[in-house]
Formats: structure tokens, C-alpha cells, sequence
């Protein structure tokens, strides 16, 4: 008999984008990165998650290990799945996959130790897997009840991105009379996480690090020479993970020396060559020294928010563990019933007693739903103002399918098919209304699926609505893409915004000013 979709069975395709992965190498062997949980209501309290071993484990040490985890939850013993787990490209390509149709007892996984190879996702096609250093993977999950499933279009989606913490600085060390130094140099660069105590032996680096703040588990320390005409050359790269690092309590009162042998690191030395042309790379006897350092901690911050057939009830955590929400099956169908009547009203136009005017078209609506949504038609239809009394509002400024989405979101909380443009003007519409909800929404969104040729546009955006948050998070974003101030974007913004360009650069030039 040939199976039967029926749009009331649910499930989920969960989406989980981890950024600056690269600088989780201090994980070990068997340790795995946990994505925020996700609840599925049709699935009775079943709770899940995504597990991901970037290291691999005992069996499988050369491979990324992949599972769909069910947390100990209040949910049935076992239940029947149909479930997919994928490695996605950056314009959502399946690059590796796997699914089956299985029973899941709480507290098991789904999956494989040996899911995608290490060698592929980080050297012979990192390009495709890890395209701006961020893995994007997927999980679609569906229950199966008997002979009934549901389409791809009925499934609720859900997005979470973890944030590898990674902190760049750099600093210029110009030592002067340098072919008369002594034979040990030493300099120390002080963070307020960190110290970094450089030390110069003839020709050879070394490095002590310091470490104020237990959840740095990786530095990454870069030196290059920079020339009479401001060239860097290259030295070399250290890198120093958990075992490595020296950690000491906040005033330096005492040290633990955890795991490593001894205090000192060799990074790299003065390629002879260098040596050898002293008037170009130590003109008057100064060698000039470029230190950059990456450090990265331990500690995650998740954004989770779901868009598409299912209202997207925004929240936006720090999460330890897991986010606990629940939600029961008669409330959630309850809700649900509520927010299609709500819809009814607007699209049915039922008792509206006002009309919405934009440039070609009218949106009948509701003074009373708009005025609980938004703080704007509150004053509006509540003080004596020509809408009040005529019954009427005049928007010009705004497109009709960005009125229609605004109040369809005032309406049921709902989100439809939102893309980059939509979000931006849906974006400057909630701040003129000041509907805070969907601002926070939209600027969400636009975090999300930021990208190097929008980078300097949401930047813009931010800054026109005062938004910090916002532009903050944009700063951040364009001083760790370097390939924005290549292109025509950035150009655009020295041109046209220079304060802005501006700002950015010396940010990227003096990091510890911030």
C-alpha cells in the first residue's frame, strides 16, 4: 500500500551552523560538541539534540563522528523515526548524508562514529565543508505513525548557531641595536585574559603564556618581520592547546601547571635569509617584529530561533546545557487553533475598523490588535490624531508585501518565507512601529545569514537605527572576514559612509582599544 502524508503529523529539520571551528582543536579524542536541544510536541516531551565529535573517538580517530541524541526526557520508552542527518555546503548543498527509519529509546543516539573524514571536511575539500571556517549540519526528524508521515512542507524549521569565542590581537615589537643585544631577549605582551612573554634566543623564538581565565583552551601565535617598506615576512606559526598553557589565578597569586612538561614553547626562528640581508629587513639596526595572537575558549553562546510553517517563537539564549522549554500537546494545538483564527480575521478582513493605505493597496485591520502589538498605532488611535478620527493610515514608505508581513506578524507571531531583503525592510518597519518583537527577530535573522557582500549593508542598517547590538555583532563579523575589504561593497562604504569604514579600521589596528 503506498504511503499516505497527512499535514497534522509534524516533525523537524533542525539546522545547526558552528562557527570558527578550526579553533576547536584543543578538543581531545571522544570529546563532543552538544547543539541547543529541540522539542518536538507531536513527539510527546521527546527531547533531542546534535552531537558532534570533531576528533573522533577510540574507534574511529581519524573520522568526525555525527548523532542525533534523545535526552532522558519524560517521553514514550522507545519511539519509531524517520530521521536524516547531512553536512550541508554554504548554499545548503548536501555534501554527506545518511538516514534510516529506526526505533529510539530515551537517552540513545542515532548516527556514526565514522560519519565524514577528518582528512575531507578540514584539507582536501575544507573549501566546500567549511566555508568561512563555519560547518553547517542538518538533521531532519520525523515520527512515524503506522502508515502515516508528513511532507517535507508540513516540517517546522529550526536554526542554532554555536560561536567558537575567538579574540585576535597584535602588537608591534621594535628592538632596537639589535646585532647587539644580548643573547636572550625578552618582552611581555599583557591581555586581560592572558600575558604572553616572548622570548628572543639569538635567532629563535620562544613563548611562555599565561592564562587568566581557565576557559582559553587554544593560542595561536604568529610573528612575522615587517621591512623597510612595511612588508611582512613570515616566520612561523605556534600553536598551543589546553595541555600547553600555563594557567594562573586572576593577580597572579599562584600558578598551576597542569599537564605540561615546562614553561617554554619554541615557535619558530629568523629564516637565515632575513639574517643575511640586514638593510632591508632591520634597516638602522631595528628589527621590527609583527606579533599576532588568536585565542579561543571553551565557552559556546547559541542563537535559537525558528522560521517557517510553524510560528517562529524567537528566544535568544546562552546555554549551557540544554534550553528547557516544554510545551504540552493540547496547549501547543490550543495555540495553534488561536493564532489560524487570529490570521482569519486579518486575510477575511472580519469587523476591520480601520484601512492601512500604502502607495497601490489597502489592508483593512483592527485599531484594538494593532495597538496591543504596537506602541506607534497605540498613540495613534488612542490620542486625538487624524487616523483616530478618519479611520485611516497613510504608510508611503513602506512596500506592500513589507505591510503584509508586518501585519501578519502583528496578527499570529508568524514569519512566511522570510529571505535577506525581505528581512532588512521587515527590519526597518519594526523599528518605525516599534514593534521590538519582530525587530529582535529580524536582527536574528540577518545575524544568521550574514555573509561577506551583505556585511557592509546590514552594517548601514544598524547604524541608521541606532541598533548597537546589531552593529556591533556586524563589526565583529567583518574585522574576522578579512575578504570584505576586497570587495566592492567595502569600496562602496569608504565612499559613502566613512565614519563607518572608518571605525572598523581602527578597530582591526588597535584590537585592544576597544
Amino acid at each position: 500500500m503506498a504511503t499516505r502524508y497527512d499535514s497534522r503529523t509534524n516533525g523537524c529539520i533542525f539546522q545547526w551552523k558552528i562557527e570558527n571551528l578550526s579553533h576547536c582543536c584543543w578538543l581531545e579524542k571522544g570529546v563532543e560538541l552538544v547543539s541547543p536541544t529541540f522539542i518536538l510536541d507531536e513527539f510527546s516531551g521527546a527531547i533531542w539534540s546534535l552531537h558532534l565529535y570533531p576528533m573522533g573517538g577510540a574507534k574511529f580517530e581519524n573520522s568526525i563522528g555525527f548523532y542525533l541524541h534523545r535526552e532522558d526526557d519524560s517521553g514514550p520508552h522507545e519511539m519509531e523515526v524517520n530521521y536524516h542527518l547531512a553536512f550541508l555546503s554554504k548554499d545548503g548543498r548536501i555534501l554527506k548524508e545518511l538516514y534510516e527509519d529506526t526505533y529510539c529509546k530515551s537517552g540513545e543516539g542515532l548516527g556514526r562514529q565514522n560519519f565524514e573524514s577528518q582528512k575531507r571536511v578540514f584539507l582536501t575539500q575544507r573549501k566546500e565543508f567549511l566555508s568561512e571556517d563555519a560547518l553547517t549540519v542538518q538533521c531532519t526528524i520525523r515520527d512515524i505513525c503506522g502508515e502515516i508521515c508528513c511532507t517535507f512542507a508540513n516540517l517546522k524549521h529550526l536554526y542554532a548557531r554555536t560561536v567558537f569565542k575567538v579574540n585576535r590581537r597584535s602588537v608591534l615589537w621594535k628592538i632596537d641595536k639589535f646585532s647587539t643585544v644580548k643573547p636572550v631577549l625578552r618582552n611581555k605582551f599583557k591581555d586581560n585574559l592572558i600575558d604572553l612573554d616572548l622570548i628572543l634566543d639569538k635567532d629563535i623564538f620562544n613563548m611562555d603564556v599565561i592564562s587568566y581565565d581557565d576557559s582559553i583552551k587554544y593560542i595561536s601565535v604568529n610573528i612575522s618581520i615587517i621591512d623597510s617598506k612595511g612588508r611582512k615576512t613570515n616566520c612561523g606559526v605556534g600553536e598551543f592547546n589546553g595541555s600547553k598553557i600555563q594557567w594562573s589565578s586572576f593577580g597572579g597569586m599562584h600558578v598551576e601547571y597542569g599537564k605540561f612538561r615546562s614553561t617554554s614553547y619554541y615557535i619558530s626562528r629568523i629564516p637565515v635569509k632575513l639574517m643575511k640581508h640586514k638593510s632591508q629587513y632591520m634597516p638602522n639596526d631595528v628589527l621590527s617584529l609583527y606579533v599576532e595572537y588568536v585565542f579561543s575558549t571553551v565557552t559556546n553562546s547559541y542563537e535559537y530561533f525558528d522560521s517557517g510553517t510553524i510560528s517562529p517563537k524567537l528566544t535568544k539564549e546562552v546555554v549551557e546545557n540544554h534550553i528547557e522549554h516544554h510545551v504540552g500537546k493540547e496547549t501547543s494545538q490550543n495555540a495553534s487553533v488561536l493564532i489560524d483564527d487570529l490570521k482569519s480575521m486579518y486575510t477575511d478582513q472580519i469587523f476591520s475598523d480601520t484601512i492601512l493605505h500604502t502607495s497601490s493597496k489597502t489592508f483593512p485591520v483592527h485599531r484594538g490588535i494593532l495597538s496591543a502589538r504596537s506602541p506607534v498605532f497605540s498613540r495613534m488611535f488612542s490620542h486625538d490624531m487624524k487616523e483616530k478620527n478618519s479611520g485611516h493610515v497613510h504608510i508611503t514608505d513602506l512596500e506592500n508585501d513589507t505591510v503584509h508581513r508586518m501585519l501578519l506578524f502583528i496578527y499570529t507571531d508568524f514569519l512566511e518565507d522570510l529571505q535577506f531583503e525581505s528581512a532588512s525592510k521587515l527590519y526597518v518597519a519594526a523599528d518605525k512601529y516599534e514593534i521590538l518583537s519582530l525587530k529582535s527577530r529580524c536582527s536574528s535573522f540577518l545575524k544568521y545569514n550574514i555573509c561577506p557582500t551583505k556585511a557592509c549593508d546590514v552594517l548601514i542598517l544598524a547604524d541608521l537605527h541606532r541598533d548597537e547590538d546589531l552593529k556591533s555583532f556586524v563589526q565583529g563579523y567583518i574585522l574576522e572576514h578579512d575578504d570584505v575589504f576586497s570587495l566592492q561593497e567595502w569600496k562602496h562604504l569608504m565612499e559613502n559612509n566613512l565614519k563607518l569604514a572608518a571605525d572598523i579600521m581602527y578597530r582591526k589596528i588597535h584590537p585592544c582599544n576597544e
